[in-house]
């Protein structure tokens, strides 16, 4: 406890209490500086930097997110009309020049006609045999084709009656494909006659499938193209055409509209307003200066608030770096995301950080960043306040909805929260909005506002749920679900105390009830109290019986030691419990209960025994390491500590009066005995004195909170009891 300096300015010191310096807190104010820093660049990089594909803020192809207007009349020739038109004309299917050859097909078919006549003369000459009429149909000299043995055998194998009939089909089949086109074939005609008619015709005829082969071998062989594009010519042609096109010109009315809101962007619009002089401009200098003293002021004031108001976190730059990585992260994706739903940018997901934040630091920090979070998109949305207003009322809602997130259920209580919260937001707005009530335009509206509002609320649930333990962990900071499965007596530590040292065990279960009561009075973290109480002295297990919560029926073993050792055994129950601490992985705020729980405090009892046995004694050999308290919750865990151990000794040796007369007199106690309260305050007092709260930030009326919840606890267990002595016979 300090009241020389504002709190804050304690807490500056809190790093390393054992070796203050003067260069310590500027190094630290330093720290803040480059953090409020970061979080501007952060917010100006948002605001300013433009998206890949942007031209201004529209883009061909993409709805317009916003409407214009001309701002004056202007005439001109438009280059973009005047371009389609030209293009229209030179791809008219009549600026296409072909070169064609009649000849080709009449050709063709008269060496269809002679291959045919050599085939037969083949098959009927009496002076082969079979298999010279194989070779020498198989050795025919044709351009055309390359005639197999296989389909030779099978033209040598067809009677004189199938001959005739596939070679007058073939011929005919011929006439049809050129007769089909005109005479006229172009590569599109003849792989349209392969691919499709050939087959169609033939399957129209009595020829057998071996046959229909044939037939179309040969048609095929000799159907040649005959019809081909001049490329030279049609380019000439199409140029020609297209120089005839005449200018296209253009009015654009003073107020006329050239975009609504929605509508896709063309390149004629683009014309149009960069002619009329209204296409939204890239950010001028004036522009990125507003913008960046903007980012300026919202990082001045996230950052005031949190050193003075969020002192523990503020002081923490590995938490509040990682907050603020988040806060730009959050802004950029928005930057990115926006602009793919223009419509509906209400039902951005931004409760999602306000639930993490909530529950991995604070509901107080997470509804200032998602107040600064909706400030900035709402400028980002060409300023717009309806959508601020609705993203802080959902974040506002999560946070209150999520404030103590010991329970899985309550994300998705803040889901439903932040989806009903959205829906009633959208819906309020777009009621002002419209000029009147209609209940079929408000049905249409409706669908659209309840999908995005769950999906809203359901992406708040299960991001937040997916991520808050990546956060903390990269945080250092611990959640409620983390402590609540550290609390659990199946963990490690907890078993191994429970085992190892039984007394010490329920010694930390007494002062966890004290700190969790002081820790309700004065507005601390309890949860985190009551985690931190239990494993506190879990140092004692390396040598448990060296303490007299595990004396009990033994003899104290620290009679056959000298005061120095003794002290020291005692000491290295905070070096040790901070080593197992952090060697079972538990996280630094559990730790530094450890460290701290002591404080710099001397071990009296066996310092007092060294200055009767010695003449000179080093006081530091009977000094704990430290560091001192820099939290409420660490002073509040010195504090109950203290006082349970104190008030327990006190009772199991009859010197604890429980109550006072009227008078003030200690009622119902033997000499030396102190009253309750007053030996509750006398401790409170000495820590005081000795400096220890020093860093701690804690105002006096705390700490009376702290010692009215300390005595009210501690008369539960220690009231007077009845006498129910059984009574003698008369």
């Amino acid at each position: 406890m300090n009241t020389t300096r504002p709190r804050w300015l304690a807490s500056l010191s809190h790093v390393r209490p054992q070796r203050q310096t003067v260069a310590e807190p500027r190094r630290l104010r330093i720290t803040l500086l480059l953090e409020g820093l970061l979080l501007m660049l952060g917010i100006w990089a948002a605001l300013t930097v433009s998206l890949p594909g942007q031209y201004g803020q529209l883009e061909v192809g993409v709805p317009s997110p916003i409407s214009i207007w001309a701002p004056n009349e202007v005439s001109y020739v438009s280059e973009v009309l005047t371009a389609e038109r030209q293009a229209q004309a030179a791809n008219s299917p009549d600026n296409l020049i072909y070169v064609y050859d009649p000849q080709i097909p009449v050709q063709q078919r008269q060496n269809l006609v002679a291959l045919l006549d050599t085939i037969t003369s083949v098959r009927e000459d009496p002076s082969l045999t079979r298999a010279q009429r194989l070779t020498t149909l198989a050795s025919l000299p044709n351009a055309a084709l390359q005639i197999s043995e296989a389909q030779a055998d099978v033209m040598l194998t067809l009677d004189e009656v199938r001959w005739d009939q596939l070679r007058t089909q073939t011929l005919a089949l011929y006439d049809r494909a050129i007769e089909r086109y005109d005479f006229a074939i172009d590569e599109r005609a003849l792989l349209q006659l392969r691919e499709r008619w050939l087959t169609y015709w033939l399957a129209t005829t009595s020829l057998s499938p071996t046959q229909r082969e044939l037939a179309t071998f040969f048609t095929e062989s000799f159907l040649r193209v005959n019809r081909t594009l001049d490329e030279a010519a049609t380019a000439q042609r199409r140029e020609e055409v297209s120089n005839n096109v005449p200018p296209q010109s253009v009015r654009v009315l003073a107020g006329e509209r050239i975009v609504s809101t929605g509508e896709i962007i063309t390149p004629e619009i683009i014309e149009k307003l960069q002619r009329t002089g209204a296409m939204p401009r890239p950010l001028s200098w004036s522009d990125i200066l507003g913008r960046g003293l903007f980012s300026a002021l919202l990082a001045a004031g996230f950052m005031a608030y949190a050193v003075i108001y969020e002192a523990p976190l503020a002081m923490r730059p590995r938490s509040l770096v990682v907050l603020i990585i988040l806060i730009n992260a959050t802004l950029i994706a928005a930057r990115l995301l926006l602009p793919l739903v223009p419509a509906w940018p209400h039902y951005f997901p931004l409760a999602t950080m306000a639930i993490i934040f909530a529950v991995v630091f604070s509901g107080r920090i997470s509804i200032t960043a998602s107040a600064l979070m909706a400030a900035v998109i709402g400028v980002m949305e060409q300023d717009a306040l309806p959508l601020a207003i609705t993203l802080v009322a959902t974040c506002v809602v999560a946070v209150l909805a999520v404030r103590s997130a010991d329970r899985i259920f309550t994300f998705l209580i803040a889901g439903v929260s932040v989806a009903m919260t959205a829906f009633g937001m959208t819906l309020a707005f777009w009621l002002m909005e419209s000029p009147s009530l209609q209940m079929a335009t408000l049905s249409s509206a409706l669908l659209p506002m309840v999908l995005f509002a769950g999906m809203n609320g359901g992406l708040a649930t299960i991001l937040s749920l997916g991520v808050f333990n990546l956060v903390s962990r990269a945080a250092g900071q611990v959640t409620p679900l983390q402590l609540m499965e550290l609390a659990h007596p199946s963990r490690p530590l907890l078993r191994k105390l429970i085992r190892e040292a039984p007394g010490t065990y329920y010694h930390s279960v007494a002062v966890g009830n004290l700190a969790e009561a002081a820790a309700e009075a004065v507005g601390a973290d309890a949860l985190l109290l009551r985690v931190g109480a239990y494993y506190h002295d879990i140092g004692k297990t390396i040598r448990p019986y060296f303490f007299t919560d595990n004396q009990m029926g033994r003899e104290n073993v620290h009679n056959d030691l000298d005061p120095v050792t003794s002290a020291q055994i005692i000491v290295d129950h905070v070096r040790e419990g901070v080593k197992m601490a952090q060697a079972e992985g538990l996280p630094s705020q559990i730790v530094d209960f450890i460290a701290t729980h002591h404080g710099t405090g001397v071990i009296r009892h066996f310092y007092q025994q060294a200055l009767q046995q010695q003449d000179t004694v080093n006081e530091a050999d009977f000094r704990y390491p430290g560091p001192r308290p820099h939290t409420r919750e660490q002073a509040i865990m010195m504090l109950a500590d203290s006082v349970e151990a104190t008030v327990r000794s006190k009772a199991q040796n009859g010197k604890l009066a429980p109550s006072r007369t009227t008078d003030g007199q200690v009622s119902g106690g033997l000499n030396g005995a102190m009253a309750l309260d007053e030996l509750v305050k006398s401790i409170i007092e000495t820590r005081v004195r000795e400096g220890e709260l020093d860093l701690a930030p804690l105002t006096m009326h705390d700490l009376t909170l702290i010692k009215q919840a300390f005595v009210t606890s501690l008369q539960s267990i220690y009231h007077p009891r009845v006498d129910y002595s059984p009574q003698t016979g008369r």
